[in-house]
């Protein structure tokens, strides 16, 4: 792993405003990767009450990815 590349996770709803009167919440994971402490890529991974395995395979996908960005090739 490289020192300069970082991956962060956060919880991080979402909020929606339809038509201003009405904003809805939805709960998620924010996987933040930054790169010498500025942020290079942002996915949003939107995490349910029950999630299903559709769910769970997005979040194990982006997460991958992530951890796999902080290895940089030799």
């Amino acid at each position: 792993m490289s020192a300069d590349r970082v991956v962060q996770l956060r919880w991080e709803p979402r909020h929606v405003a339809d038509d201003g009167r009405v904003e809805l919440s939805y709960p998620g994971i924010s996987v933040v990767s930054s790169r010498q402490g500025e942020v290079v890529d942002r996915k949003w991974v939107p995490v349910g009450e029950e999630p299903t395995f559709a769910d769970d395979e997005a979040l194990i996908a982006v997460l991958h990815a992530a951890w796999r960005w902080t290895r940089p090739a030799a």
